[in-house]
């Protein structure tokens, strides 16, 4: 749907190709660009004080004015379930948020260089780590070229293990401490997961103990993690891939019990472990 502005008082023209949009001249403002152009000009009479030329394409204005006389809302938030809500996730309806390569080309490139208000740019950024489920090793490198540091976190406990990635893709990454970053990242979530897995017994300190099995279920639940240990990546679900010794165990209800309740406790604590840049300690 072409551009339409109602009751307008100004006129911006493409040099490029012609075109004439017209507009509010109060939503301009919204442009440190625009009233900088304004306040320069001399109060003036006749046709030439209502109209203002720029080297745009049309196509590039017409999103400009767009967002000027009518901000981009945020993406809307998703029902949590009560385990996301537990761990403060968010989520967001993907038909709401802006595709991240028309943002990054167009919707920050023209908040850039015509310098638009930190009310527009805020939901930009909050549309920006929408993406990064999806897109996350793209979201994380635009951040951090752009110093967006709390978004470059965010979009941080979305990578992909390093190694996974093929040597064009990390080319992305803007810099050796951004990559570092991310690797202190995965290098600790990898450690923790580990230490947690090989803490977790499923008899813990005795605790719903089967007098019939005790051994042999004790013996297969360490075999599990054991094969699984070695296989950590810092995206692994730990919980749901020590779910599956649960299937062994549905002859005997006592062992199947302290199974789940063994692998509901480490996934809780899984859940806990730091998975963002700004979560690591300090110390590391």
């Amino acid at each position: 749907m072409p551009f339409h502005c109602e009751n307008p008082d100004f006129k911006v023209r493409s040099i490029t190709d012609g075109t004439v949009f017209h507009v509010k001249r109060a939503a301009l403002q919204g442009s440190e660009v625009f009233r900088d152009m304004f306040a320069l000009c001399e109060p003036g009479t006749g046709e030439e004080s209502n109209e203002l030329e720029l080297q745009d394409k049309s196509g590039e204005l017409e999103t400009l004015l767009r967002i000027l006389h009518d901000p981009p809302f945020p993406p809307m938030k998703l029902e949590l379930s009560p385990e996301e809500k537990l761990f403060r996730v968010t989520r967001y309806d993907p038909t709401t948020v802006i595709p991240l390569p028309l943002l990054i080309s167009v919707f920050f490139r023209l908040a850039d260089k015509y310098m638009l208000a930190d009310s527009v740019t805020d939901v930009l950024k909050i549309h920006l780590v929408a993406n990064a489920p999806a897109q996350a090793l793209e979201v994380y490198s635009f951040a951090s070229l752009h110093g967006m540091e709390w978004e470059a976190s965010r979009a941080s406990q979305y990578v992909l293990p390093m190694a996974s990635y093929h040597f064009e893709e990390i080319k992305i990454i803007p810099d050796v401490v951004a990559y570092h970053k991310l690797v202190r990242l995965q290098d600790f979530r990898v450690k923790a997961l580990r230490d947690l897995l090989l803490g977790e017994d499923i008899f813990p300190h005795g605790y719903g103990e089967c007098t019939s099995h005790r051994e042999e279920t004790a013996a297969g639940w360490d075999r599990q993690r054991k094969a699984l240990v070695g296989r950590i990546e810092s995206v692994t679900d730990v919980a749901g891939e020590m779910e599956a010794f649960t299937e062994t165990l549905q002859d005997c209800k006592v062992c199947y019990k302290a199974c789940i309740a063994a692998v509901e406790m480490l996934s809780y604590k899984c859940n806990r472990l730091p998975k963002r840049l700004d979560q690591l300690p300090d110390v590391y």
